[in-house]
């Protein structure tokens, strides 16, 4: 994205642009826009792999750059059975997969329903599985950007979660998006009334809440979603967007040393110093149309193997052996003699001998008097006045004037023109008052993409502007932008002014909170802008 320009350079480009587009021949319409009841629904899998539709018939929808095995149109509700051939060293096999759109996409006017279609991906592993007799079931979810895995894709790639057999991958799904496609891969031939059916599981019976541009609520079929994704007025689909900037949830402020907290990924603001001291304000939010698909696999069925043992007979004779042992009696004698044990004590006797003695006390009684004499006291106070004398001051407060006023008084001219007619013009009297703005500052800041939609690989460009709206200068400058983990940091293309410090740190997203700390001070009408590219993952 080019940088600003000033606001007269600016008209003039717009002006030059619009003469040359008059010239220009009418640009052509746009693809036809599909109702949310019709989903573009892409089947891929290994090189070689065929799809063949038993029923119902598909609609026809725009197949874009006709990447994949094939491109379909599916009504949501509706279940279609289908026939994959030329498998991987399988090719006198078939598989059944049956394929049943629960969800839809909330496309933007003038994007191409081919460009973002539910993507059902078909592993070499899926294959294998279902050959040997397994059922595998893969849920085709949308993924919420807030929570996405911080990993890099391809638009044809699908983040992919295996769980065990023990384990319900729709209720997997559920937890982590909003589902839009069940698909269930298994080699059962359907049969022909079976196919042509087209009865789904009913969980697309439920009305899509989301409200659109015009107010109307969508009122399209969709399937289960998860309670945090329909508030009380649900004006957008946010887990089909990418939307970064302003400052959500927690709060950003300014901390100990001039230090900012609350910084969250999607938030962007900037930070400056001003009368009141350091303050925070956050920029508005963008949002790119960016919907990436994930799923939740699991597999499900028996495992055979055979093992094939030949029966072997071993034979083995023992001689039976007698083992004889012979032992004499024999006699043991203890012979002991007696012993005798005498124990003597000589007597002894303890005696005391307690002398008697004579104890005698005598105590005198006594007695204590204590006299105290009645005495008066007279305290006499004489009586005193207090007088206190202020003398009076005046205080004149001498006030500059901070406005000119004129007054003209009317001017009458007279214009005779004709018979009895007469013509007057007079000026009107005016009152001309200059007042003095009070010194406060104040600063603006907007947030600019370069691009409303995008795919998974793709380069946008971000801008954040800022303009000093007050009549001081500001200082202490900071640009913080937060990303989500579906945008990653291209390293090298930060820009801002002169001299200005940049730093790259990892958040607890995954991805990169990006920092400016501008030179000097911004004074008063000055502008500047700082930009830098992501790629959506």
């Amino acid at each position: 994205m080019s940088p600003p320009r000033p606001p007269l350079l600016a008209a003039l480009l717009l002006v030059a642009a619009t003469s040359a587009r008059s010239q220009e021949p009418p640009a052509e319409v746009g693809p036809a826009p599909l109702p949310p009841s019709v989903q573009v629904v892409r089947i891929a899998g290994p090189e070689g792999l065929a799809v063949d539709v038993l029923g119902p018939s598909t609609e026809p929808v725009p197949v874009g750059d006709g990447r994949g095995a094939a491109t379909l149109g599916m009504k949501v509700g509706t279940a279609y059975s289908l026939k994959l051939t030329g498998l991987p060293n399988r090719p006198d096999d078939a598989l059944y997969p049956v394929v049943e759109v629960i969800g839809h996409l909330h496309r933007p006017d003038g994007v191409d329903p081919a460009k973002f279609p539910i993507r059902v991906n078909l592993e070499y592993e899926d294959i294998e599985a279902a050959l040997n007799g397994r059922l595998v079931t893969r849920v085709v979810y949308l993924e919420d950007p807030e929570r996405a895995v911080p990993i890099a894709t391809s638009k044809d790639e699908t983040p992919t979660m295996t769980i065990g057999p023990a384990e319900d991958p729709l209720k997997v799904a559920m937890a982590l998006g909003r589902v839009l496609a069940i698909v269930r891969l298994g080699t059962r031939v359907p049969g022909r009334d079976e196919a042509n059916a087209g009865g789904g599981t009913g969980l697309a019976g439920g009305r899509c809440e989301w409200i659109g541009s015009t107010g109307t609520a969508c009122g399209a079929p969709c399937g289960p979603c998860r309670p945090s994704e329909r508030p009380e007025r649900p004006t957008l689909a946010r887990d089909e967007y990418l939307c970064d900037g302003g400052d959500h949830k927690l709060k950003a402020g300014i901390a100990g040393l001039d230090s900012i907290v609350g910084v969250e990924p999607k938030d962007a603001l900037i930070k400056f110093r001003d009368d009141r001291g350091s303050r925070v304000l956050p920029t508005n939010t963008v949002c790119i149309y960016a919907p990436r698909f994930a799923v939740v696999r699991g597999v499900v069925g028996l495992n055979v193997n055979l093992g094939i043992t030949a029966i072997t007979t071993a034979s083995r004779a023992d001689q039976q052996r007698l083992s004889a042992t012979f032992q004499r009696a024999g006699r043991y004698a203890q012979n002991t003699t007696a012993e005798l044990a005498r124990h003597r004590a000589r007597p002894s006797d303890l005696g005391s001998v307690l002398k008697l003695a004579d104890h005698a006390e005598v105590r005198v009684l006594g007695e204590t008097d204590v006299v105290s004499s009645l005495a008066g006291h007279v305290a006499l106070q004489r009586a005193q006045a207090e007088k206190l004398r202020q003398k009076v001051a005046g205080n004149v407060a001498r006030q500059r004037l901070v406005g000119i006023k004129t007054a003209e008084s009317a001017v009458v001219t007279g214009l005779v023109q004709g018979l009895g007619q007469s013509v007057m013009a007079w000026k009107p009297d005016e009152q001309v008052g200059v007042e003095l703005p009070p010194k406060k500052a104040g600063i603006a800041v907007i947030k600019r993409v370069s691009a409303g939609e995008a795919e998974a690989g793709e380069v946008v460009t971000f801008v954040i502007q800022y303009r000093n709206m007050g009549n001081v200068p500001i200082g202490s400058v900071s640009v913080i932008d937060s990303l989500l983990a579906r945008l990653e940091y291209v390293p090298g293309s930060a820009k801002g002014p002169a001299r200005s410090v940049f730093t790259a740190e990892e958040n607890q997203a995954g991805s990169s909170i990006l920092r400016w700390d501008l030179p000097g001070e911004v004074a008063p009408g000055a502008e500047g802008y700082v930009s830098f590219e992501a790629k959506v993952r």
